[in-house]
């Protein structure tokens, strides 16, 4: 990937950019946030919001600074209104900066205030250099964090700070939504005509303001001559100026709403209106045209050339005599895999750290038993080779960072590594990160659509996601006792449910994870449980359990109505607006199968019971069937099957979609009727 040098320094004095003034629009000043905005309670058009920035203004320009040629230079004021104790987490701010291949972020002029009301007066407090930190996230990715002091419910943070960058193939992206409704945010880019850059708008917010205009700028330089006659040296300065055009891009959007968080949808930033450029290449005068793209070829040949990359995967006789030993039992590829794989989850635990370039060598992480998330899975690549199996890295972004674009190579989106591995003639991504996940699953967070994966020759798009099936299979047998119900129940899970849950008990716990099933099952005592098969990857996790509860039975003289799935297992829908711009994804496939057997009390027959039903959405995208069924006098079985077959669907394809919940939830709440005899 090519990565802009600064022009040489053909000019010699400050560049003047010319900005279009837009009069009419009311922007808050720096300094002079309004009464009226520290003394408001609510936000008239989200009257759930636990906060909201009022204003966020951006202006990235590229100027010329005679020391050290172009620059681009980013301005951001952003002022933010916390409604409710919830919100204010929102006062926190983080400004991620960058160095990479010795182009740097320079993050100053840091300034802002806090503004709160106080025995009815409004006080301004000044935000000062104890207030900001700074966090090394990678070796080429930082963090300034900023919290403000004294922020309550009711306060108005103000921030205000430059980054001065020559990091031309990184220019930063402006985001008009956030998590929190938007007010009033505003975006400027200005830039002279010698650079020409591809744009890219995303999002479903129309915008207020969409232009582009034309600037003027001059430029103002001097030459100095020296000339040498005996032994006098003649200094002669001369001053020239050149004038050219500034292109002017220029957006706003108005009452912008939260990107919040909806079922099925891992990151709703990831769908956020926002704007997008790449530099494309430059040509000065009197010059030839410089290609700045770069390609994700170009990207992969200085990565594997790259000594804080690909030197980590070259061969190390300390990985030789591990693997040696480790696989001396494997008969096939998949055997050494499975050992090497199950060796790393037991002796190197990831240490919360992402990012593509290892820190320190892989034999150090070995011996210390604990590394990145690049490094753990480097780790797995480099023993994959030594044991003769085919392996490669694949560096892609998190859910959390959004999707990768494969038509712009950008280096500051990558924050994961996994790897390509050939096993009987088929290529399968594989991750060492958390031991529970067998072979052929990946983490939820990492599941992003597709990655690269870095190749000698040939590097290739590979997809991130999980083809197989989720499998929930539950049995219940209940019985009314004194007017409550007992529950019987054992269940099996296989695939992405049984890994994540055998996941959270190492981590977390046996109490946790009760914890967490009492969630579940809120409206319910929980009398026992047990686990069974946590250790092991193979096996589906096996929890056995008992509850005891009142909800979903009703007595009513010599009726009893029973609903079997009360705030249980599809009883609600989970789609719950009107609309929706995000499309639905469910991740991974998944099939539920439920056995449900009710034992009918002494003394009553079945009275009424709901119909079986089978419908499906989306030709068999998803299918559910219900069937119910009395077994002689005393029992009646009812069997619920929901497979998720296609895991990801369109905006247009909600309403449809919910309606079809909407059927199963109904379906779900249907009661059985018992009447005493």
């Amino acid at each position: 990937m090519k990565y802009f040098s600064p022009f040489y320094l053909f000019f010699g004095a400050l560049i003047c950019l010319c900005t279009t003034s837009y009069a009419d629009i009311d922007r808050i000043k720096f300094g002079k946030v309004p009464d009226d905005a520290v003394l408001m309670k609510v936000y008239e058009n989200d009257l759930s919001a636990d906060a909201v920035v009022l204003s966020h203004i951006g202006f990235t320009k590229i100027i010329f600074q005679t020391t050290v040629g172009f620059q681009i230079n980013y301005q951001i004021h952003k002022v933010v209104k916390i409604i409710t104790k919830d919100g204010v987490s929102q006062s926190d701010l983080q400004i991620p900066y960058y160095n990479i291949s010795g182009r740097t972020d320079q993050v100053g002029s840091i300034k802002g205030f806090v503004y709160n009301e106080v025995n009815g007066k409004i006080v301004k407090e000044k935000i000062e250099k104890v207030h900001v930190f700074d966090e090394a996230i990678t070796k080429t990715y930082k963090m300034k964090k900023i919290s403000p002091p004294n922020v309550t419910e009711g306060s108005v943070i103000e921030i205000y700070y430059e980054i001065s960058s020559d990091l031309f193939s990184m220019i930063r992206e402006w985001e008009f939504q956030s998590q929190i409704p938007t007010m009033w945010s505003e975006f400027t880019f200005e830039y002279p005509e010698y650079f020409l850059f591809n744009q890219a708008n995303q999002g479903y917010v129309p915008y207020t303001i969409n232009d582009k205009k034309f600037g003027k700028g001059t430029a103002n330089w001097s030459d100095i001559e020296r000339t040498k006659s005996g032994y006098s040296v003649t200094t002669t300065q001369s001053t020239n100026s050149v004038s050219y055009s500034t292109n002017i891009f220029h957006w706003a959007i108005e009452n912008a709403p939260a990107m919040k968080q909806e079922p099925y949808i891992d990151n709703p930033m990831s769908y956020a209106t926002k704007v997008e450029f790449q530099l494309e290449s430059i040509q000065f005068p009197n010059s030839q045209r410089q290609i700045i793209t770069g390609t994700w070829d170009e990207m992969s040949k200085e990565l594997l050339n790259d000594e804080d990359f690909g030197r980590h995967l070259t061969k190390s006789k300390f990985a030789a005599d591990i693997v040696t030993e480790l696989i001396k039992d494997g008969k096939t590829d998949l055997e050494k895999t499975n050992i090497i794989m199950n060796h790393l989850g037991d002796n190197v635990k990831w240490d919360g750290r992402r990012g593509i370039y290892p820190s320190k060598a892989l034999e150090k992480v070995y011996k210390e038993g604990k590394g990145s998330y690049a490094e753990i899975n480097l780790l797995l690549t480099l023993f994959l080779r030594e044991a003769g199996i085919e392996a490669h890295p694949i560096v892609s972004s998190t859910r959390d960072l959004g999707f990768l674009n494969p038509s712009n190579p950008v280096m500051y989106k990558l924050n994961c590594v996994t790897s390509l591995v050939k096993l009987e003639d088929k290529e399968v991504v594989l991750d060492a990160t958390d031991p529970a996940l067998p072979i052929g699953f990946l983490p939820i967070n990492t599941i992003n659509m597709r990655g690269w994966a870095i190749l000698p020759n040939g590097s290739k798009w590979v997809d991130l996601v999980n083809s197989s099936v989720n499998v929930e299979s539950a049995i219940f047998i209940s019985k009314i006792v004194d007017e409550s119900v007992l529950l019987n129940v054992q269940r099996n899970n296989q695939g992405y449910k049984s890994a994540i849950t055998k996941s959270k008990i190492i981590s977390e716990g046996n109490e946790k994870h009760r914890q967490s099933f009492q969630d579940e099952f809120k409206d319910w005592e929980l009398l026992s449980l047990t686990l069974e098969n946590v250790e092991s990857k193979e096996s589906p996790i096996t929890e056995k359990f008992e509850l005891k509860g009142t909800g979903g039975i009703i007595f009513s003289g010599d009726l009893i109505y029973f609903n079997p799935f009360e705030n249980m297992f599809l009883s609600e829908n989970p789609f719950k607006l009107d609309s929706r711009v995000f499309p639905i994804d469910f991740i991974y496939p998944q099939k539920r199968q439920v056995v449900f057997g009710i034992e009918i009390p002494e003394g009553y027959v079945i009275d009424e019971m709901p119909k079986s039903l089978i419908n499906h959405f989306a030709d068999k995208g998803i299918v559910y069937s219900f069937r119910i069924a009395s077994q002689g006098d005393q029992k009646i079985q009812i069997m619920i099957s929901y497979q998720v077959n296609e895991t990801m669907y369109k905006p247009s394809q909600y309403k449809d979609l919910r309606e079809f919940f909407d059927l199963i939830s109904q379906k779900q709440k249907e009661s059985i009727v018992l009447k005493k005899i």
